[in-house]
């Protein structure tokens, strides 16, 4: 099978299909990877044996490509493959269209409510979906927006929310440890562009600071807006109590030395840096919206708030600082419903039976168990 996805630089929903990928070849399934650009998670794929296939010298990113289509049907009908599972709006539309004869079947995988899509995007994507033999929803929020928007029955969508794979088979690169002290930290990871909230993040920091003159904060990624966030925080007073860390292959672990992780987004899917602070049982503080909610119930595993108020936020984060018990028994909840709820291997479970029933195949349990429970060819 074919898994296509946009490129393999360090995003969200690229690490999903890394992990998937990952998983399904210890499976025993034969897969590989296209993409546009190749990048930072293409040696993850290459370790594990998996054939990655660069289509572009460029990225393809919301947008319809001929280009990436053309090559993405070349290489269907150079390798025979049965089954292409597509992520992302440019990789579904261009997976749309390669597929188009050639006896593949098409998955589509959506990560996000598109509130960028304007008509044309719109139209585009409801011409994909009519491809597509099947499409997971990786939330309560995004499958009502293929239902109400773009008008699919609900039998042609199953809700599979995203996880993470177990901490201890995560790699990762040696980085220099924050120092010693930084007692208690509050942090963000998450790539800084807009739709990320970060800049409320620094409001609200800036609301904590004063009244808590021993928390720190810390913001792990990179992106377009790091110079203008950064003189934010100096505006805001922050310089001193705050750390830009960049982008950091080692978040998980760094997600395990905060107090709180904050979500600010302003727009989301099922993010995955949330479900790594539960499984580390670290309280998270963050925006209700998107997927969000599906993680995270409010009082339960954590705290949310409306996205975009950073007087709330301040105050959630204010609220968890002042009661380091409250704090500990949320991250408790958050790690035993991470286990219980977003384990890696039940989600890799749920699109296999997603798999074989658009192949036709049976159910799991009625395979032998020496059999491996998927295999698709090339």
């Amino acid at each position: 099978m074919l898994l296509v996805v946009d490129s393999l630089e360090t995003g969200g929903a690229e690490r999903q299909v890394v992990d998937l990928a990952v998983a399904l070849r210890r499976k025993g399934c034969e897969v590989a990877v296209a993409c546009s650009v190749a990048g930072e998670l293409s040696d993850v794929l290459g370790d594990a044996g998996i054939p990655v296939h660069p289509l572009l010298r460029r990225l393809v990113k919301r947008r319809l490509s001929a280009a990436y289509a053309w090559r993405l049907r070349r290489l269907l009908r150079r390798e025979r493959f049965d089954l292409v599972h597509a992520h992302i709006y440019a990789s579904t539309a261009a997976a749309a269209i390669a597929t188009l004869g050639t006896g593949a079947l098409l998955v589509i995988t959506e990560h996000t409510e598109a509130s960028w899509q304007g008509w044309r995007a719109r139209w585009i994507s409801r011409w994909v979906y009519r491809q597509a033999k099947h499409i997971i929803a990786v939330s309560t929020p995004i499958e009502r927006r293929l239902i109400e928007r773009d008008g699919l029955s609900p039998d042609r969508i199953t809700v599979i929310p995203n996880a993470v794979v177990p901490a201890s088979e995560v790699r990762s690169d040696a980085h220099p440890a924050l120092p010693a002290g930084l007692r208690p930290l509050v942090g963000v990871v998450a790539r800084l562009q807009r739709e990320k909230g970060v800049a409320n993040f620094l409001e609200a920091a800036a609301r904590v600071a004063p009244l808590l003159p021993e928390a720190h904060f810390v913001i792990a990624g990179d992106g377009p807006l790091r110079q203008e966030l950064e003189i934010l925080a100096e505006n805001l007073g922050l310089k001193s109590r705050i750390r830009f860390l960049g982008f950091r292959s080692d978040a998980s672990a760094l997600i395990e030395s905060m107090d709180v992780l904050v979500v600010p987004s302003l727009t989301e899917g099922s993010p995955l840096v949330t479900l790594e602070a539960m499984a580390a049982g670290v309280p998270v503080v963050a925006s209700a919206v998107g997927g969000i909610p599906d993680q995270v119930r409010h009082g339960e595993e954590g705290l949310l708030v409306p996205p975009g108020d950073t007087e709330a936020l301040g105050e959630a984060l204010l609220d968890l600082l002042r009661d380091p018990g409250r704090a500990r028994r949320l991250g408790e909840a958050g790690r035993r419903r991470a286990t219980s709820e977003f384990g890696h291997a039940t989600m890799v479970g749920r699109i296999e039976d997603v798999y074989r029933a658009v192949l036709g195949r049976p159910a799991a349990r009625s395979i032998a168990p020496e059999e491996p429970e998927l295999r698709t060819t090339r």
